[in-house]
């Protein structure tokens, strides 16, 4: 008995590390074997997906920091101001040297806020003049405490790196608290640059996003399950070609009608239904990611590579690369069609 338990556990074992590397893999040899099946050939064997760029290291990418100090005697002013001295003084202590860089840009956003509130607030000329020369020193140093919490946010930096496997077909899990997340930080970017009026934000609000992004890998699953999918695509039209040789008159007409039933079953009705999923999910975070992943200008070079595969919005070229395969291979299932005389069902 405990042989057989032994033989039955080796034989799991042995079934998992053979299981495809990822379920679009999996479609893809599917769809490809019984195409094969009806041409009376071998079905094409998948090669191995390229890996992506990764995000450089948290390291090369920190931006520097300016430190602007008002003086102890200018900073009593800000007691004037409602609740900006004690904003100030939790930054200054124990807990505030302590802050992540997503609570540093909190800090800073909250900080440059209560400026301009306690300006609309008071008609002290000095201390309007004091508040604006202030905001006007702090305003510029914005957008760099954001490309900092972008790109040093543990969660952030799990949720950006490429991953090795695909999203699952049936329903993919981690899409609306991404989404969630990375429409927030396009707010914060606009109200870093200026672009829009700032407006508080709660420590809660920016933490429930970040909480969100958790041990979620889907971004990265997103990115590799468009990237695979235009490697499987071009493999497809590369034995698709054979279709050519097909004389869909006299018996192998039959032949043709069944090549058009396994494309649309295998993969208008499955491959290309996930294909259309994670298409519209990436047409709404592309811009998004786009933006808020805007690094400064001494760090562009280094963002390159990985911002020209996956973080350049649609004109990234993961998705560019995919969706000109896509019609590409559409364009020859429609020739062939066309050529047999045969509707689409």
């Amino acid at each position: 008995m405990r042989g057989s338990n032994i033989i039955v556990g080796l034989t799991c074992l042995w079934l998992m590390a053979c299981s495809p590397n990822n379920d679009l893999e999996s479609h893809f040899q599917t769809y490809l074997t019984r195409l094969a099946h009806v041409l009376k050939v071998d079905a094409p064997s998948l090669t191995p997906v390229p890996t992506l760029p990764d995000l450089p290291s948290q390291r090369l990418l920190v931006a520097h920091q300016e430190q602007i100090s008002s003086g102890v005697l200018d900073a009593l002013q800000l007691g004037q101001c409602e609740g900006l001295f004690e904003l100030v003084a939790e930054h200054n202590g124990p807990v505030g040297k302590s802050q992540s860089a997503a609570g540093q840009l909190l800090y800073h956003l909250q900080f440059q806020y209560g400026l301009h509130a306690c300006q609309t607030e008071h008609s002290d000329p000095k201390l309007q003049a004091w508040l604006a020369n202030i905001s006007q020193q702090k305003q510029p140093l914005l957008p760099r405490f954001f490309w900092n919490m972008m790109i040093a946010e543990p969660e952030l930096r799990a949720a950006l790196a490429p991953r090795r496997q695909t999203l699952p077909f049936e329903q993919q899990a981690g899409y609306h608290s991404t989404l969630h997340a990375l429409s927030l930080f396009n707010d914060l970017y606009q109200q870093a640059q200026g672009n829009r009026p700032l407006q508080p934000i709660s420590n809660e609000l920016l933490s429930e996003a970040l909480a969100g992004l958790y041990q979620n890998h889907y971004l990265g699953r997103l990115f590799y399950s468009l990237h695979s999918g235009a490697h499987y695509l071009e493999q497809s039209i590369q034995f698709l070609q054979q279709l050519k040789q097909l004389d869909c008159r006299r018996a192998e007409r039959t032949d043709a009608k069944r090549l058009r039933n396994a494309m649309q079953h295998y993969y208008i009705k499955d491959i290309q239904r996930y294909l259309g999923q994670i298409d519209r999910q990436f047409v709404q975070l592309a811009p998004l990611l786009s933006t808020s992943l805007t690094p400064p200008e001494e760090k562009d070079a280094l963002m390159h590579a990985y911002r020209q595969q996956v973080a350049q919005g649609l004109n990234s070229q993961v998705y560019v690369r995919y969706r000109h395969l896509t019609l590409k291979h559409a364009k020859v299932w429609q020739q062939f069609l066309k050529r047999c005389e045969l509707s689409p069902l």
